[in-house]
């Protein structure tokens, strides 16, 4: 990773003393296309939906709380092809249609008996651990400005607009780890239609734009988004959001 980081920056370098800043002030092409990988930290909001019947705002607030204390973040993933057009030399709309996977995990407390059904392998007066990672899959399709700042080979961006994103898959895996030390693990793929099927995931980046020639650039840029709607329509539901690093490369027609 160090020597590939190194390679990159003797590229830029080179390709800066190529460029002059009166060549660098060329505007880029009208239309680029290009792809954009973003590796993520994956996370949820827990959020008090509304209080059913028998129960209390003190009992969701505790449940809230309990999930946020056992609950921990894990890695994604979110790729997809980029097209652009440039309305100025500072502004651009952007689209494109991606993938992007969230997950996070659940851990309970250090042995415990179960006093509900949790899935295929409950065995009653027990005391066991578990371990569950609960994993989404999305199709999304970005819509969103670019704005652009300064005229030389490395430019500020800043980044924002809003993912169109469609569920396409739940899964959970399960590990329970008993006393003793023996693991079992579970799987399950739950139906989509029990869960927020289509959301919208405003974004923000902000970062640079390294132009390797006036029509290819790379882009580099930490990004933050999170879902605008409930996820699911249970007493306490739920906001996906990820921030990670958007890497993208970009050529201009």
């Amino acid at each position: 990773m160090k020597r590939m980081l190194s390679m990159l920056f003797i590229f830029f370098a080179a390709y800066s003393s190529v460029y002059s800043s009166d060549s660098a002030k060329k505007p880029f092409k009208r239309v680029y296309i290009g792809v954009s990988v973003t590796p993520e930290v994956t996370y949820r909001y827990l959020h008090g939906n509304f209080v059913p019947s028998g129960n209390s705002q003190q009992g969701i607030q505790s449940t809230v709380d309990y999930g946020n204390k056992h609950t921990f973040p894990e890695f994604g993933i979110n790729a997809a092809a980029k097209v652009g057009i440039n309305l100025t030399h500072w502004l651009a709309v952007e689209s494109g249609v991606g993938y992007y996977l969230v997950r996070y995990r659940y851990a309970s407390d250090p042995y415990y008996t179960p006093s509900v059904y949790t899935g295929t392998i409950y065995n009653p007066g027990i005391a066991y651990k578990t371990s569950d990672q609960e994993t989404y899959h999305y199709m999304a399709v970005p819509v969103g400005l670019r704005f652009s700042m300064g005229h030389r080979t490395v430019r500020g961006v800043i980044a924002a607009g809003v993912d169109f994103d469609f569920l396409l898959k739940r899964k959970s895996v399960y590990t329970y780890t008993y006393p003793d030390g023996s693991t079992v693990t579970n799987s399950n793929v739950q139906d989509v239609n029990n869960f927020k099927t289509f959301n919208l995931s405003p974004y923000l980046g902000v970062g640079i734009d390294c132009y390797l020639s006036p029509a290819a650039v790379l882009r580099i840029m930490p990004q933050a988004q999170i879902q605008s709607f409930k996820n699911i329509n249970t007493p306490v539901t739920e906001y996906l959001w990820n921030l990670g690093l958007n890497v993208q490369f970009l050529f201009g027609l």
